[in-house]
C-alpha cells in the first residue's frame, strides 16, 4: 500500500504537469497569433488589416499622399538610369526629386532602412549601416515658376555629408512629415560592392514555346577574388528587366559549380517575355502637338493634351522604335534642362485605346513608370460606349513619357502586358543582374555585384 508521502507527490506532479501543459498551449497560441498578425499586417488590438492603412510603411516604391507627384530617384545627372550606386565611391550618388502640389512648405525628414535581398527589413541597427545622422531634414526645395499648377519641388542627394552608407545591399528611403509623422513616399535603391565578376549575354529563348516571345539571360559568376563556401544556400540572384522590381526573375540556383565559376546557363527558367517597345508621349510643349499627341488645349486654368487614338499591337509584327524602356524624364522646350523641374507645368493627359466592345474578363490600365509600375485605381480605363474606346486621364508633368496598356484579368493582380502590346524576342530591353551573398555568421545580405546588359548588344 503506497504511503501518504508518495500519494501527495504523485498528486502534486499531476497538477504541475497539467499546469505546464496549459501554460505551453497558451504560450504557443499567443505566439502564433502574434506571428499571424505580423505576417498579415494585422493590428492585434483592433484586428484591422494595417496594409490598407494609408500610413502603413510599404517596402516598395509608393506614394502615400495624393498631392505628391513626379517622384524620381536616379544616379546624379542620369534621369532614366537605375537607382544603383557603388559603395564608398564619392562619384556615385543618387538624386531624389518630387513635387508637392501645395504652396505651404512642409517640415519633411528622411531616413534610410537597410533591407535583405527580398526587401524585408534587415537585422542591422541603423548605426551599423549609416555613418552620421539616422534621420535628417529635407532642406533643398524651391517654388514652381511661371506655371498654372503651383507646387514646391524638393530634392536630395544620397549619400551626403550628414549621412554616409557603410554597408552594401538594398535600401529603402522613407520621407515623412515630422509634424504629424505622416508618410510622404518610399523609394528603393541598391548599393553594390562590385567585387565579383559576372559574364552575361541575352539571346532569343531556347525553348520552342518561348522562342518568338521571350528573351533568355545566360550568365556566370566568377568568384576567384571572393571566398564563397555554399552558393546553393548563401547566394541569391535577382534579374530585373528595365530596372523595375515589378518584373523580375528570382530563385535561380547555379546549374553547376566549376572551380570558381557558377554557371546559370539554363533553358527556360531564365527567360522573360520580351514584350514590345513602349509607346511614346512627348509633353514638352503645351502649345504644339508633340509625338503621340493629337491636340493640346487650355481651359479653366489647366493644360490638356489629347493623345492620338491607340490601337492594340498584339497581332502586329515587331517594329523597332527607340524608347526609354518605360521610364520618363521632365523637360520643357521653354526652359533649360537644369531648370525644367521648376518650369515644367502639369497637364491633363487624355489616353484612349480603340476597342470594339468592352472586355468581359478584366480591365485595362495605363502602365509604366508614370504609374510607379503599379496597377493603380486612378489609371484604370473606362469604356466609352459611343466612341468604342477605353479612356483615362492622368495628371502628369511636362516631359517625355513611355507607357503601355496593361490587362488585368478578373480575380488576378498580375498584369498581362502582351494582351494589348504583344511580345517579341527582338524588343530592346535592359537587364540588371544583382548578386547577393550572406555567408554563415553574417546578419545581412551583401550585394556583391550589379551587372547591366542590353539586348540587342550595343555596338
Amino acid at each position: 500500500m503506497p504511503n501518504t508521502s508518495t500519494i501527495q507527490n504523485t498528486a502534486f506532479l499531476k497538477v504541475f504537469i497539467s499546469s505546464l501543459i496549459k501554460f505551453s498551449l497558451l504560450f504557443l497560441l499567443t505566439f502564433s497569433f502574434s506571428e499571424i498578425c505580423a505576417q498579415f499586417n494585422v493590428d492585434e488590438q483592433s484586428g484591422e488589416d494595417n496594409y490598407y492603412n494609408a500610413n502603413f510603411l510599404r517596402f516598395e516604391n509608393h506614394i502615400y499622399q495624393e498631392n505628391v507627384k513626379t517622384v524620381l530617384l536616379h544616379p546624379k545627372d542620369w534621369p532614366i538610369a537605375a537607382p544603383f550606386i557603388v559603395l564608398n565611391d564619392p562619384n556615385s550618388t543618387l538624386e531624389l526629386h518630387f513635387d508637392i502640389l501645395d504652396s505651404t512648405l512642409g517640415n519633411f525628414m528622411y531616413e534610410l532602412i537597410h533591407c535583405d535581398y527580398n526587401w524585408k527589413k534587415s537585422e542591422l541597427d541603423v548605426q551599423e549601416y549609416i555613418d552620421g545622422m539616422p534621420s535628417d531634414y529635407l532642406v533643398e526645395y524651391d517654388y514652381s515658376r511661371n506655371t498654372f499648377q503651383k507646387f514646391i519641388h524638393y530634392s536630395l542627394e544620397i549619400p551626403n555629408f550628414n549621412m554616409q552608407i557603410t554597408k552594401s545591399g538594398n535600401y529603402l528611403i522613407k520621407v515623412f512629415d515630422y509634424d504629424n509623422n505622416d508618410l510622404i513616399l518610399t523609394r528603393r535603391f541598391s548599393v553594390t560592392e562590385n567585387i565579383v565578376n559576372v559574364d552575361a549575354k541575352v539571346k532569343q529563348a531556347t525553348l520552342v514555346r518561348q522562342r518568338y516571345s521571350h528573351q533568355e539571360i545566360d550568365f556566370s559568376i566568377g568568384t576567384s577574388a571572393y571566398q564563397m563556401t555554399n552558393p546553393y544556400t548563401d547566394l541569391h540572384v535577382e534579374i530585373l528587366q528595365n530596372h523595375t522590381w515589378e518584373n523580375r526573375l528570382s530563385g535561380l540556383d547555379p546549374r553547376f559549380v566549376k572551380e570558381s565559376t557558377l554557371d546559370y546557363d539554363y533553358d527556360g527558367p531564365n527567360a522573360i517575355e520580351g514584350l514590345n517597345e513602349f509607346r511614346l508621349l512627348d509633353l514638352k510643349n503645351t502649345r504644339f502637338n508633340g509625338a503621340g499627341i493629337e491636340r493640346v488645349t487650355f481651359s479653366a486654368q489647366e493644360n490638356h493634351a489629347y493623345l492620338e487614338l491607340d490601337k492594340s499591337r498584339a497581332s502586329r509584327t515587331y517594329l523597332q522604335n527607340r524608347d526609354l524602356n518605360g521610364w520618363f524624364y521632365i523637360s520643357t522646350n521653354l526652359s533649360e534642362a537644369n531648370s525644367a523641374a521648376l518650369d515644367a507645368d502639369y497637364v491633363n493627359a487624355h489616353f484612349s485605346l480603340k476597342q470594339e466592345k468592352p472586355l468581359s474578363d478584366g480591365d485595362v490600365y495605363v502602365y509604366g513608370a508614370l504609374t510607379d509600375w503599379k496597377i493603380l485605381p486612378e489609371a484604370k480605363m473606362k469604356f466609352n460606349q459611343l466612341e468604342l474606346k477605353y479612356e483615362n486621364t492622368l495628371y502628369i508633368k511636362q516631359g517625355i513619357f513611355n507607357y503601355m496598356y496593361a490587362f488585368v484579368k478578373d480575380g488576378e493582380i498580375k498584369p498581362d502586358m502582351s494582351r494589348f502590346e504583344g511580345s517579341h524576342f527582338e524588343t530592346e530591353n535592359e537587364y540588371s543582374i544583382l548578386v547577393y551573398h550572406r555567408p554563415l555568421g553574417l546578419d545581412y545580405d551583401r550585394l556583391l555585384m550589379i551587372k547591366t546588359i542590353t539586348f540587342p548588344p550595343e555596338n
